[in-house]
């Protein structure tokens, strides 16, 4: 097949591509690469040249050089019927001295705009990213919105419905909810009643009002819960509620925490076992999320919550609450918040969360600190001595102290070595504290018996050389509670000061590198503009059929006439009228000379009008297909660059027509009902039937190439819509199913919509779709190596039936049962 067209760069010491077979250089004029059925390139005149496959088909076969594959060809129609490699011509270095015509076409090619793209398209990329990290609007883990202002801490929930992959979440599982505040001013703009963008839509483009720094936070928290399950809680990802625009942070949520569990030790024994779990797990989460580049920067014990298991899980929503609560100056030492003292002493000064410079400042030690505190607790269950480095008193006084409650509770116990390495936990210079790694072998080897207590090196955290900080990240900066009084002692940096930032903030905000800073790129903000519609009416029936060409717009209708329209302002040119049936298919073929208009009707007949200035009312040609009148009826129409008109009949016939001299060529059976719609792409007809089937043909010599069906039982519906691009046809049905096929292969079927699905479009990778239920579905199709997704990106209210959908420059026409003609474009 042939390659789609694309633009490629070409380094300035690469060769031209060149024939393999004769090695001339390839050109646009004399050595044009033509694609064989096969796929592989050679020039016209080697291709001409070529021996047959077999005497019995020397004229409508020929051998591939390259693969020896027997592929057919037409010698009548010679070379110029393959189509043109466009990918290797993009690929030749540009003419030194080119023609005036050529000169002028390759300026207006130059001068094209982009590639049209609808609404919220500019959020793809975004979505590509955070395909994994949105939960379906099935999800609902919130059933209803809590009153007053959006609460800074989390909010319970539960999930409404089973999840599948990535997340396998059942359905009542208990979540916890975290609200991610959208800048001022960064909501979407309000769209027109008819316009409704889909669940995921709404959330990418919530999530791309957000900072870079934000956004990428967001990333880092889902992959890396993702990577350190049963260590961390699953942070699920991003969802909105159907009505309200508050964006949430969904994570996994157990109802039993350690403080509780502590309190209910009864004897030594139990205590010894369960500081020893805890704290190794807690040692765990603490070195996988450094090996992820997160640290935490501050801490609490209810910050832990164990699973039904009985496993230590670091909720991350609840760090970035409490984050929330120090950066606010709400959660303060006295209420347990738990800080190392040189993250205290970068959040006191201004300047410095001004300038956002904390190299070599903040890294893994500032968690061990952490640790060391969450060790403390555990084990004498009083937050206030592990909170207390910072009161009334020096360091030291305070450290002894500390060593001194460790020692009487641990004495005796085989926890007892634990008791020296957490008081060096809580050195007050990070360079004197030890590694994670060491604590947790000590504990394992102290509770656990002698042997298995050995750890692999941390090679990860080793060479990570930059940490993202949440206490000082983004999503910690969001709290719209009311500040409180600091008590002095550990403050944080609000007010005008926290929210001055420079340009470079809204990369690095949150990020700090021992060496060097490295963030990685980030989608640029984009804003789209709202959807506006207008309305063209001439008709007097329903339209059946909409076609572009020769600088104008072409609609046909049950009304028996063509309405001709301006492209450029989309103004009521002419009526075509002759027909004396009702016209069910429009096409334009655009030729080097002149451009055609070919409409057929319910009666056979076929129409050809001349496109030009004059735009004569009286057609060029017409004729009659059938004359029998039980097989009488003209249902679609094709055109290919080969010269040929196709028309699908009640016949259950395909015919081919030359537009030469307008004779019969060739007429292709195989369905067993009305042929209901024609398609072409990269050298090949697609066919759709009532009988439910799609049956391709080669164009070079009309003969059968493959039979696309679902043998799935109950799935055979009829054929209404064909849509083709690159390797993917996709098919509409009267059932309300979509079905996608790649490679001759079916790779996706869904139910799309309750009624039947009139029209299909696919413009590039966004797809569009209508019919009974009076609504445009618009979608983005989603190809990788091993899957093919379509996402929802947003749907259109219509009046009436949709019977046609086009898609031209940046404007979305679709004809309606109701005689409309209905133009959606994006406004400024």
């Amino acid at each position: 097949m042939a390659v789609a067209s694309a633009s490629f760069p070409s380094p300035p010491e690469a060769e031209p591509p060149e024939c393999p077979v004769c090695l001339s250089p390839f050109d646009d004029a004399s050595v044009v690469p033509r694609v064989l059925p096969c796929g592989h390139s050679l020039c016209g005149s080697c291709i001409s040249s070529l021996p047959p496959a077999s005497a019995s088909a020397a004229a409508a076969s020929l051998r591939c050089p390259l693969c020896s594959q027997c592929v057919p060809f037409s010698r009548a129609l010679g070379p110029s019927s393959l189509p043109k490699n466009l990918a290797l011509l993009s690929l030749l270095p540009s003419l030194p001295n080119p023609s005036p015509a050529r000169a002028a076409a390759a300026g207006a090619a130059s001068a094209a705009p982009p590639p049209p793209l609808p609404l919220h398209a500019a959020h793809s990329r975004l979505f590509a990213r955070f395909r994994h990290a949105i939960l379906p609007e099935s999800a609902s883990p919130l059933q209803s919105t809590p009153p007053g202002p959006t609460p800074a801490g989390p909010v319970l929930g539960s999930i409404a419905s089973d999840l599948g992959a990535p997340w396998f979440c059942l359905q009542g599982h208990p979540v916890s909810l975290l609200s991610v505040k959208v800048p001022a001013g960064g909501e979407p703009s309000q769209e027109a009643a008819f316009y409704r963008p889909s669940h995921g839509s709404r959330v990418v483009a919530a999530i791309d009002a957000l900072s870079g720094a934000a956004r990428e936070e967001m990333l880092d928290l889902v992959a890396a819960s993702s990577r350190l399950a049963r260590r961390v809680c699953r942070v699920y990802g991003a969802w909105m509620g159907p009505e309200v625009s508050t964006l949430w942070l969904v994570s996994e949520r157990h109802t039993h925490g350690v403080p509780r569990s502590l309190e209910e030790r009864s004897d030594q024994l139990e205590m010894v076992a369960r500081i020893g779990a805890v704290g190794m797990e807690a040692c765990e989460a603490l070195m996988g999320l450094h090996g992820e580049g997160l640290v935490l920067g501050c801490l609490r014990l209810d910050c832990f919550r164990l699973d039904p298991f009985g496993r230590c899980l670091l909720d991350l929503n609840e760090v970035l609450a409490l984050c929330r609560g120090v950066r606010a100056g709400a959660c303060l030492s006295k209420d347990g918040a738990l800080v190392a003292p040189e993250i205290s002493a970068v959040l006191s000064d201004a300047t410095r969360m001004r300038s956002r410079d904390f190299d070599g400042l903040i890294g893994c030690s500032s968690d061990v600190w952490l640790l060391g505190c969450i060790l403390v607790v555990l084990v004498t269950g009083d937050e206030q001595l592990a909170a207390g480095w910072n009161t009334d008193g020096s360091h030291d006084d305070w450290q002894k102290e500390v060593l001194t409650r460790l020692d009487a509770a641990l004495a005796g116990t085989q926890l007892e070595p634990l008791a020296a390495i957490t008081v060096s936990c809580l050195s007050y210079e990070p360079e004197d504290r030890p590694e994670i790694a060491d604590v947790w072998k000590c504990i394992r080897g102290s509770w656990m018996k002698p042997g298995g207590n050995a750890l692999a090196a941390a090679d990860d955290v080793a060479a990570q050389k930059s940490f993202r900080c949440l206490l000082l990240g983004e999503l910690s900066s969001m709290y719209s509670g009311p500040a409180v009084e600091s008590d002095g002692k550990m403050q944080a940096s609000r007010g005008s000061d926290d929210n001055s930032s420079t340009p470079d903030d809204e990369i690095n905000r949150g990020c700090m590198s021992n060496e060097s800073v490295c963030t990685e790129g980030v989608d640029e903000v984009q804003r789209d503009g709202v959807l506006k519609s207008s309305t063209l009416l001439a008709h007097r029936d329903c339209v059946t059929g909409l076609a572009i060409g020769g600088g104008f717009l072409f609609s046909c209708s049950y009304d028996k006439t063509i309405n001709v329209w301006s492209l450029q302002d989309l103004s009521h040119v002419q009526t075509l009228k002759g027909h004396e049936h009702k016209i069910t298919a429009v096409v334009v073929v655009d030729n080097d000379n002149q451009s055609l208009c070919i409409s057929g009707d319910s009666g056979s007949g076929i129409f050809v009008w001349l496109v030009d200035s004059s735009l004569n009312e009286e057609p060029l040609i017409k004729w009659y297909e059938h004359n029998d009148w039980i097989y009488r009826g003209v249902h679609c129409l094709a055109v290919s660059g080969t010269g040929y008109l196709y028309t699908g009949s009640k016949d259950k016939t395909i015919k081919a027509w030359s537009l030469e001299d307008y004779s019969l060529r060739c007429t292709m059976t195989g369905h067993k009902s009305t042929v209901s719609c024609l398609a072409v792409a990269s050298g090949i007809l697609y066919s759709g039937s009532w009988d439910g089937t799609i049956r391709s043909w080669w164009l070079t010599d009309h003969s059968p190439l493959s039979v696309l069906e679902d043998d799935t039982p109950g799935s055979i519906a009829p054929v209404l819509s064909i849509a083709t691009e690159a390797n993917f046809v996709i098919s509409s049905y009267e059932s309300g199913c979509l079905k996608i096929w790649k490679d001759d292969v079916i790779v996706k079927s869904e139910k799309l919509q309750n009624g039947s699905i009139y029209a299909v479009k696919l413009n590039g990778k966004w797809l569009y779709t209508g019919g009974m239920d009076k609504v445009i579905n618009i979608q983005e199709l989603l190809d990788d190596e091993s899957d093919v997704e379509i996402r929802d990106v947003a749907s259109i209210a219509c009046d009436s039936v949709v019977t046609s959908i086009l898609y031209w420059g940046e404007r979305l026409l679709v004809g309606l049962s109701n005689r409309e003609i209905k133009v959606y474009d994006k406004g400024s």
